[in-house]
This record gives structure tokens, C-alpha cells and sequence, in this order.
């Protein structure tokens, strides 16, 4: 195997399966725990709450980035992550406070940062809903469409660069000393 398109058969393997990085203030998971292991309920996911410190506590904060290698790292997986951690902490709603959706130009990644809050009077902890923009079909539309984005743009990449590769490898030959002369090959004729 020609050693120079090795790396371009290893580059989807290094990209494939890796998660978006998490970052968390104010709490940790218990040991020997992932937020895959914690258990999921109903919660409410909201944008920027205005909220007195009166009537809610700030349980704690998490933030999503793109570790440079992560494709596992759509809206719904990052959201699902955000909600299994509130479960944990008992908050009662996961407030965004920053979101970008992905960006061929920046990152594949949905990035977030949120604040998991909890009311202290929990009369008004009854009632509470989603904001419609994180309906669970929208998430999922947005993390698909994305995702197909992302695949595309990595695919293209990729044949790319093995393409490119193919035709240098065919274009140029190894130099070894006893294929190489600066003799002019017993052949060639010069025309008057």
C-alpha cells in the first residue's frame, strides 16, 4: 500500500464516534456515571429566563464546544445531555443562555451553554412547559438536517483528499538511485 494515502484511509476513522465535549460548573456526575446512564423524565426547556434569585436557585451550568474532533454532536444529542443532567440535579427547567447551530464555516456542532434552575416554591414548578422553538419534532428536524449537512461536507472532503492522492501518487514516482540516470534514454532521437 502506497504510504502517502495512508492517512486519508485514517481520517474518517479518527472522525467518526467522537462526542462534543461538555463542560460543567457547579455540580459533578457521580463516579463511574455518564449522562447516557442517567435516567430521562419530562422537563422544561427554555431561552433566557428572566427569573428573580428571590424565587429560583441556579443549580449548577453546563456548557456543550466541539472538541475539534466530534461529530456525535447534533442539538438533540447535546439537548438530551442538558436534560438527563437537570434530571439528576432535580431542576425544573434548563435554561439556554447561548446557542449556535452548526456552521459548515465554524463547526458541525450545535454549542450551547445552559443553567439547570429550580423554583423554590414548587406550586410554580407545576405548570411549566417548553418554549415551542425546542419541540422535540423540531429538534430532531434541526439535528437531522444538520447532520446530512455535516456527512455531505465531511464526504466531500474526504473523497477529496483521496482523489487528490490517487492522481499525486499516479503523477509522481518514488525516486530510487538505480531508476534515475541523467543520461538521455538510447531511444530518443534529436530531429534536424
Amino acid at each position: 500500500m502506497n504510504m502517502r494515502i495512508l492517512p486519508l484511509l485514517i481520517v474518517p476513522l479518527i472522525f467518526t464516534g467522537c462526542a462534543v465535549g461538555i463542560e460543567r460548573t457547579g455540580y459533578k456526575l457521580p463516579p463511574g456515571q455518564t449522562s447516557n446512564n442517567l435516567p430521562r423524565r419530562p422537563i422544561a426547556i427554555q431561552s433566557n429566563v428572566l427569573y428573580s434569585t428571590n424565587d429560583v436557585e441556579v443549580l449548577g451550568s453546563i456548557r456543550s464546544y466541539d472538541t475539534g474532533f466530534s461529530t456525535d454532536c447534533d442539538e438533540a444529542g447535546v439537548l438530551d445531555t442538558f436534560c438527563r443532567e437537570a434530571n439528576m440535579l432535580n431542576a425544573d427547567i434548563v435554561d439556554i443562555t447561548e446557542e449556535k447551530q452548526p456552521s459548515v464555516w465554524t463547526s458541525t456542532c450545535y454549542r450551547a451553554a445552559a443553567e439547570f434552575l429550580r423554583f423554590k416554591d414548587r406550586e410554580k414548578a407545576g405548570n411549566l412547559v417548553s418554549d415551542a422553538r425546542y419541540a422535540p419534532e423540531l429538534i430532531v428536524e434541526r439535528s437531522a438536517k444538520f447532520s446530512k449537512r455535516s456527512q455531505e461536507v465531511i464526504a466531500g472532503a474526504v473523497f477529496g483528499g483521496l482523489l487528490g492522492a490517487i492522481v499525486v501518487s499516479a503523477a509522481t514516482e518514488p525516486y530510487h538511485p538505480l531508476n534515475h540516470t541523467n543520461s538521455v534514454p538510447a531511444n530518443w532521437t534529436k530531429k534536424p
